[in-house]
C-alpha cells in the first residue's frame, strides 16, 4: 500500500492508516481537527471498531493490485473481489470479481477491507457473493490444525520446536520452567555436560521471536566466544533475526560490558568464576551492573550445591540485589546453615528404613514452621501406615508407603530451597530418566569414561623432567632438614604440584617455571603457560639458594629460551603414533606451556596429508576455534587436534575417539573439565561417537614409588576415581583438600601420594553423602508433573512431521487451493530440503498485498526459508533449519492462515446418489472451532506487561492445549449430525471429479435461493452456529477435557498455595515467597477459566446436500 498526503484525509470514505493501528480503516467522521476511523471485520460488522485520532497521523492509504475487498452493491448485495487498478486522483478503483467477465469502476467509499485482526466471523462470508473460497478451504485448514496441534505441544514456546535439537526432558523442562515465569531470571546449575547451553539456547531463541529487536549479550570466556556463536547460529539460528543485536563478549573485558546496559537478556556463562572477588572488585562489581540492568537473566554455573556460601550468595545477588544483599551476609550465612541439618534430617526420610521414619519427622517438624499444614498432612499420611512397632501394617503396601515418602520429601524440597529460581540437574538422575510423564522422550546419554592405557617411551627426554622435579624436591628437603627447618618443608607443597604438572615429555615448561619462581623471568613465566593462581602458589613460598642451583645444573642441558630438537619432539610422536593410527579423531591433552605448540609443529611437518590442528593461547581465541572446526568437520580420514590448557574449559570436544594426555593438571577439578570436553552427549551428526573414547597416558618407567607424575597419575586413578566418573559434583570439596593431599606429597615423596588413596576416596565418599542429603532439599521436584509432559508432547509432534510437510506444501501450492508461493527443492549437505522464494521478483502468492510486504521484510534472505521437516535429518546437516513454529516463515504464514479470510468459508453442492432427485437440497452448516484457556482473570494477578501476558499464555496452553473441534449441522431442524455414515459424508474433501461443485460469485444466487435469498441466509447461519456452540459445550467431549485440565491445576495450585503459606512462616530459613504466592494465585484463575474457555470459530462450510438431476 502507499500513502498519500495528510490532507487527502479529511473526505468521508477514505482508506488510511495509523501507525501501530489494527491495519487499514475509513475515514467514518471529520470533527475540530479529528478524523474517526472505522475498520471492518465482514458484511456482518461493518464497523468492527472505531478509533478518534488527530487528523495529522492518519495518511491516505491506496490500496494496491490485488488487495482483497467487500463491496456492496446497489441490489444490496455483498460482493468480494480483488483490485485491478487504483485511480487515487478519481477516488476510484477497478475492481475484478470473480467469474465476472469484465472489470468495474467502484468510487472508494463503497468499498472495505478488511483490518489485519484475525477473522471473529467466517460464517459473515457464507452470505456474500464471491465470500466462498471453497477451493483454498481444504488446503488452509490441515496447515491450521497442524500449527495449532505444535502451539499447543509447545504450550506456545516454539524455541522447542523451531531450533536444531534433541528433544530431552531435563533441558526442556529447564527453558519451560524460565519462558513459563513472568520473572525470568535464573540459574541454571546443571552437571558438566548435561547441555546448559543448549537450555540458555532455548531462551536465547524465544526472547527473539518474541522480540525480533531484542538486544542479546552473552558473557562467556574468550576460548568459548566462538563456541558460543557456532551454536548459537547452527542450533538457534540467530540469523534468523537480522534487526537484533546479538553480542558475545568476554569474561576479560568488564571495561565493555557497560555499553549493554539495559538488554533485553544477558546469559553469563561459567558465572561462578566471576564471582570470586569481593562485591566491589572487578569483574563482579561490573557484572552487577550489567545483571541487574537487563531485563532477563541467565547464569550457568556447575557450582555444587554444597558451594561456600559466599559464592552462593554472589550468584544469588546478581539474580536479585534486594533479597540477596551484600549487607545481609551474616543472616543469608546463618540460613544457609540451617538448611544443613534439615538436609540431613530428610535424608533420613527412606522408605526402606521405617524404623528411623518416625524420628527423621519428628525432627523435621521441630526445625520447619508449624503452621506448614501440608507438611502435617503429608507426614500424617506417612506415619498412618506404620504399626506401633514402626514396621508397616500391610506389607503389601511398599510401593505406596514409598509413594507417600517421596511425596513429603518433595513437598519439603520445594518449600524450603534456598531459591526458587535455580535448576540444577545431576547426571545421575538425568542418565536415568526414563519414567514418569516424560518417558516417551529420548533417553540422554553421554560418552562416559575410562582409565588411560599406558604409553611408554625409550626416549630418556620424555622422562627427563621428572627426574628435574625429584632433583628439586630432595634439593629442599634436605636443605630446610640441614638448616632445621623440617617443618616448613610443606609449604612447598604447591610449588611441587606445579612442576609435577609440567614434568612429562619435554622438561622445558617444568624449568621455566622454577625460572620464573627463582628469577621473576617473565618471559619464563609466559612459556611455562602460569596462570595467575599458579603465580601466586610459586612465589607465597620463599625461594632457597638451593634451588638456583638446581635451576643452574638443569640450564645446562636445556637452556633458557630453547627450542626442543626435532628427535626430541620425534620420541613422543613415535611413542603415541601406534594409537593415533588406530584412530580418526584424536585429542592430544599437552596441559599449559609450550608443548603442545611445537608439538603441533612437527605433527605438521612430518604428516603434510593428516589434518593437524591446534588449540593453544599462542594461536588466540579465533584462530583456535577455526582450527577445532577444522578438525571437527574434516571427512574422511585421520585428524589430530593437539591443545594446551585454553582447551580444557567449556569446549565441546565429543567427536574425539582417542585421547592421549600428555601431562596431568596438578588439580583434579581441572583434569575433571579436561575429560568433560570429551565425556558428553555426542549428538546425532556423531553416530559413530557411542560409549567411551579410547583413553591414554604418556607414563614414567619408573613407576608410583619413584616419579610424582606416576604417583599423582595413581592417585587421581585409585583415589579421586576421575577416570571411572565424573566428580564435578564433588569440586568444591576436592579444590578444598587439594594443597593437603600435596603437603603429603612434598613431606613423604611419590609414596606420600599413593598412601593417600584411601583417604582421599573416602573423604569424597563422604562428601557425595553430604551432597545426596542438601540435594534432596535443594532438587527440584516439580509440583507440576501432574500437568501434561511439554517433552513428551514435542516428541509425538516430531513422529508426525511427514503430515507438517503435507500440509504446509498443500497450502503453499500453486494448485489445488494453494496460495502459489513458490518454492524448490534444494537439498541441505545432501539432505531433502525446501527454499521458498520471497525475494523473487516473479512471486505473487494469493496474499494481501500489505502482508505479503510484511513477509518479504521479515524474511529478506531465502536463507531463512530454508529448511527441512525431518528433525533427525536436520541434526545431522550443519545450520540446517526446520519448518516448525517459531520459523519466521511459517510464523508470518500462520498470521495470514488466520487473518486473511481465503479458505476460511466454503460452500458447495454434493451429490448424494442415495437421495431421491425429487427431494429438496438439504443444507449442512460445518464450523471449526478453535478452543482455547481464558487468561482474562489470571492477568489481574500479575504487572501489566507484554512478557507477563506471553508467560500466562504459556502456562495456559500448558493446562489446557489448544484444540480445533468440527461440529455439523442440518440447516432448519438446526440438530447436530452425530452419525459416523453422515459426517463420513460431510467431511469428504471437496473434490471437482466426483460432482462437487463451488457456489462461485456466478452461482451464489442459486445458493441463497436454497435458503429463499440472501437475507434469509444470514439468519439461517447465524442460527446454525448457536445451536453448534451449545452442541460444543453440552455433548462433546470438551466439557470432560476442561474439567480434568482444571482438576489437575488446582490440584497444583494448591500445593503451591500451601508451601506460599509455609515460606513466609519460615522467614528464618528463606525469603522469596511473593512470586510463590503469585504463581499460586495465577494458576488458580487460570483453572477457574478453564470452565469457559475461549471458543471462537476459525472455519466455516455451508454443504448442500443433493440427489442427481433428472434428465429430461
Amino acid at each position: 500500500m502507499t500513502h498519500g498526503h495528510v490532507s487527502d484525509v479529511r473526505q468521508l470514505g477514505t482508506f488510511v492508516g495509523i501507525s501501530g493501528g489494527p491495519g487499514i480503516g475509513k475515514v467514518g467522521e471529520v470533527a475540530e481537527g479529528r478524523v474517526r476511523v472505522d475498520y471492518f471485520e465482514s458484511p456482518a460488522a461493518t464497523i468492527t471498531q472505531s478509533q478518534w485520532v488527530p487528523e495529522h497521523l492518519a495518511r491516505r492509504v491506496v490500496l494496491e493490485r490485488e488487495e482483497r475487498i467487500w463491496w456492496r452493491s446497489p441490489d444490496g448485495l455483498w460482493n468480494a473481489g480483488r483490485v485491478i487498478q487504483a485511480e487515487p486522483a478519481r477516488r476510484s478503483y477497478i475492481v475484478r470479481f470473480p467469474n465476472v467477465d469484465y472489470d468495474l469502476p467502484v468510487p472508494e467509499e463503497h468499498l472495505h477491507v478488511r483490518w489485519d485482526r484475525p477473522v471473529v466471523d467466517p460464517a459473515a462470508d457464507l452470505t456474500v457473493r464471491g465470500g466462498s473460497t471453497t477451493p483454498y478451504r481444504d488446503a488452509r485448514l490441515p496447515v491450521l490444525k497442524d500449527l495449532v496441534r505444535q502451539r499447543g505441544a509447545c504450550a506456545g514456546m516454539s524455541t522447542f520446536l523451531s531450533s536444531t535439537v534433541e528433544i530431552f526432558p531435563h533441558q526442556v523442562n529447564a527453558a519451560l520452567t524460565v519462558l513459563s515465569d513472568p520473572v525470568q531470571r535464573y540459574l541454571l546449575a546443571d552437571e558438566v555436560g548435561l547441555g546448559k547451553t543448549i537450555e540458555a539456547g532455548y531462551v536465547v531463541r524465544q526472547v527473539l521471536i518474541d522480540n525480533p529487536e531484542a538486544c542479546v549479550v552473552v558473557v562467556s570466556p574468550a576460548a568459548l566466544r566462538r563456541q558460543w556463536l557456532s551454536e548459537l547460529k547452527d542450533k538457534f539460528h540467530i540469523g534468523d533475526f537480522p534487526e537484533a543485536t546479538i553480542v558475545v563478549t568476554s569474561h576479560e573485558t568488564p571495561e565493555k560490558w557497560a555499553g549493554y546496559s539495559h538488554a533485553d537478556l544477558v546469559v553469563v556463562d561459567e558465572a561462578h568464576a566471576l564471582v570470586q572477588a569481593g562485591p566491589d572488585d572487578t569483574p563482579y562489581k561490573e557484572l552487577c551492573d550489567l545483571a541487574h540492568a537487563a531485563e532477563r537473566l541467565l547464569l550457568l554455573s556447575a557450582t555444587p550445591v554444597t558451594s561456600g556460601y559466599l559464592t552462593n550468595l554472589g550468584l544469588l545477588h546478581l539474580l536479585d540485589p534486594e533479597l540477596y544483599s551484600w549487607e545481609r551476609r551474616q543472616d543469608f550465612e546463618d540460613r544457609y546453615r540451617m538448611r544443613e541439618e534439615l538436609a540431613n534430617s530428610v535424608y533420613s526420610l527412606d522408605p526402606e528404613y521405617t524404623y528411623v521414619i518416625r524420628d527423621s519427622i519428628d525432627e523435621i517438624r521441630a526445625q520447619v514452621p508449624s503452621s506448614d499444614v501440608r507438611l502435617a498432612q503429608l507426614a500424617d499420611e506417612v506415619l498412618d501406615m506404620l504399626d506401633e512397632e514402626d514396621e508397616l501394617k500391610s506389607p503389601d503396601e511398599q510401593d505406596e508407603f514409598a509413594r507417600r515418602v517421596t511425596e513429603l520429601r518433595a513437598h519439603i524440597s520445594e518449600t524450603y530451597r534456598i531459591h526458587r529460581r535455580v535448576i540444577r540437574n545431576r547426571r545421575e538422575g538425568v542418565l536415568q530418566e526414563g519414567s514418569g510423564p516424560d518417558a516417551e522422550a529420548l533417553p540422554y546419554e553421554v560418552r562416559g569414561r575410562q582409565r588411560p592405557g599406558l604409553i611408554y617411551s625409550p626416549s630418556t627426554v620424555v622422562e627427563a623432567g621428572g627426574a628435574f622435579v625429584m632433583r628439586w624436591w630432595n634439593s629442599v628437603r634436605d636443605h630446610l632438614e640441614n638448616e632445621g627447618l623440617s617443618e616448613q618443608l610443606s609449604q612447598y607443597a604447591m610449588p611441587l604440584a606445579v612442576l609435577t604438572s609440567r614434568a612429562l615429555a619435554l622438561p622445558y615448561d617444568a624449568i621455566d617455571a622454577l625460572r620464573w619462581r627463582v628469577g621473576a623471568d617473565a618471559d619464563a613465566g609466559e612459556r611455562a603457560g602460569l596462570s595467575p593462581q599458579e603465580r601466586d602458589l610459586l612465589s607465597d613460598v620463599p625461594v632457597l639458594a638451593c634451588e638456583s642451583f638446581v635451576l643452574a645444573e638443569a640450564e645446562r642441558d636445556w637452556p633458557g629460551g630453547g627450542e626442543p630438537s626435532k628427535e626430541d619432539l620425534k620420541d613422543i610422536i613415535r611413542a603415541v603414533l601406534p594409537v593415533m593410527r588406530k584412530a580418526r579423531r584424536t585429542v592430544v591433552f599437552c596441559g599449559p606451556g609450550r608443548l603442545a605448540g611445537v608439538l603441533a609443529g612437527q605433527l605438521r611437518s612430518d604428516f603434510p596429508k593428516v589434518v593437524i590442528a591446534e588449540h593453544t593461547r599462542a594461536l588466540g581465541a579465533a584462530q583456535a576455534a577455526t582450527e577445532v572446526c577444522r578438525w571437527t568437520d574434516h571427512t574422511p580420514g585421520q585428524a589430530v587436534l593437539v591443545v594446551d590448557d585454553t582447551a580444557e574449559d567449556g569446549l565441546n570436544l565429543q567427536a574425539a575417539d582417542c585421547v592421549i594426555h600428555l601431562r596431568l593438571p596438578w588439580s583434579p577439578n581441572q583434569l575433571e573439565q579436561r575429560l568433560g570436553r570429551v565425556d558428553r552427549y555426542p549428538g546425532p551428526a556423531l553416530p559413530g561417537a557411542r560409549g567411551p573414547a579410547l583413553q591414554f597416558r604418556l607414563a614414567d618407567e619408573n613407576g608410583p614409588d619413584g616419579s610424582f607424575t606416576e604417583a599423582w597419575a595413581a592417585l587421581l586413578g585409585d583415589g579421586y576415581r576421575v577416570f571411572d566418573r565424573s566428580v564435578s559434583t564433588l569440586q568444591d570439596a576436592i579444590a578444598q583438600s587439594v594443597t593437603r593431599v600435596w603437603t603429603g606429597a612434598v613431606g613423604g615423596g611419590p609414596e606420600g601420594l599413593v598412601a593417600q588413596q584411601e583417604t582421599v576416596g573416602a573423604r569424597l565418599g563422604k562428601e557425595r553423602d553430604e551432597i545426596r542429603k542438601m540435594d534432596l532439599l535443594e532438587s527440584i521436584h516439580v509440583s507440576s508433573q501432574r500437568l501434561r509432559s511439554i517433552p513428551a508432547a514435542l516428541t509425538e509432534v516430531e513422529l508426525h512431521w511427514p503430515e507438517t510437510e503435507k500440509a504446509l506444501l498443500a497450502y503453499t501450492d500453486g494448485t489445488s487451493g494453494g496460495i502459489r508461493l513458490p518454492s524448490l527443492d534444494r537439498s541441505i549437505q545432501g539432505a531433502p530440503a525446501r527454499r521458498f522464494l520471497i525475494n523473487d521478483g516473479s512471486a505473487r502468492p494469493l496474499l494481501a498485498p500489505r502482508h505479503w510486504k510484511r513477509v518479504k521484510d521479515r524474511i529478506p534472505d531465502d536463507e531463512i526459508a530454508h529448511a527441512m521437516f525431518n528433525r533427525s535429518r536436520a541434526l545431522r546437516s550443519r545450520d540446517a533449519r526446520l519448518f516448525r513454529v517459531g520459523n519466521p516463515l511459517v510464523d508470518m504464514l500462520s498470521e495470514a492462515v488466520l487473518n486473511d479470510s481465503l479458505g476460511q468459508s466454503a460452500a458447495f453442492r454434493r451429490i448424494d446418489r442415495g437421495m431421491p432427485p425429487e427431494q429438496e437440497p438439504q443444507p449442512y452448516f460445518g464450523f471449526d472451532f478453535l478452543i482455547e484457556a481464558d487468561t482474562s482473570r489470571a492477568l489481574k494477578h500479575v504487572r501489566d506487561s507484554a512478557d507477563a501476558g506471553r508467560a500466562l499464555r504459556r502456562q495456559a496452553d500448558r493446562i489446557f492445549p489448544p484444540v480445533i473441534r468440527r461440529v455439523w449441522i442440518e440447516s432448519g431442524t438446526n440438530l447436530p449430525v452425530t452419525m459416523e455414515a453422515q459426517l463420513a459424508f460431510l467431511n469428504r474433501p471437496y473434490d471437482k471429479s466426483k460432482g462437487d461443485r463451488n457456489y462461485n460469485s456466478q452461482r451464489a444466487a442459486e445458493l441463497f435461493e436454497v435458503f429463499g435469498g440472501q437475507e434469509h441466509a444470514v439468519k439461517y447461519v447465524h442460527d446454525a452456529q448457536q445451536e453448534a456452540l451449545r452442541f460444543l459445550h453440552k455433548y462433546t467431549d470438551l466439557t470432560a477435557v476442561c474439567q480434568d485440565a482444571q482438576h489437575k491445576a488446582l490440584e497444583v495450585a494448591a500445593v503451591l498455595h500451601s508451601q506460599a503459606q509455609a515460606r513466609q512462616a519460615a522467614g528464618r530459613l528463606l525469603r522469596d515467597t511473593e512470586s510463590l504466592v503469585t504463581d499460586a494465585q495465577v494458576l488458580t484463575s487460570l483453572a477457574k477459566g478453564l470452565s469457559q474457555p475461549v471458543v471462537r470459530v476459525v472455519a466455516t462450510a455451508c454443504l448442500v446436500r443433493q440427489g442427481l438431476e433428472r434428465a429430461y
